[in-house]
């Protein structure tokens, strides 16, 4: 059990490396991140459902959790948590990147000639 715990610490490690990184990119750019993150961040999906299958799997036959086990549980915890607020906020770069890029651009201001001419036959001064 300690050795698939251990597995799973590192590859939650490896998530919260990924999306920090993607913040990074968010903060810098203002931009969704390149095709290349997006497709480590699937791989590290399909590896992190196959360790949760390892976990539930080790967890179906109840046994005493050793001290070792319970810290490695609470780091594991920690990380994850971590990643989740992390991720939120990525949510929220990217929702205000996406906003803010798809803003049509302010149309200049007429000059008071064009005003004039374009609204002089209806007023007279």
């Amino acid at each position: 059990m300690e050795n698939i715990l251990n597995a799973h610490l590192s590859l939650c490690e490896r998530v919260y490396d990924l999306i920090l990184q993607e913040n990074q990119i968010l903060k810098e750019t203002g931009k969704a991140p390149s095709e290349e993150v997006l497709d480590r961040k699937r791989g590290l999906l399909a590896e992190l459902e196959g360790s949760l299958e390892r976990l539930r799997a080790a967890n179906a036959a109840p046994s005493p959790r050793t001290q070792s086990q319970r810290m490695l549980i609470d780091r594991t915890q920690q990380v994850v948590m971590k990643t989740l607020l992390l991720d939120r906020e990525n949510e929220q770069l990217l929702l205000k990147g996406a906003l803010t890029s798809k803003r049509p651009p302010a149309s200049p201001k007429p000059s008071l000639n064009r005003l004039q001419r374009i609204y002089g036959g209806y007023y007279s001064v």
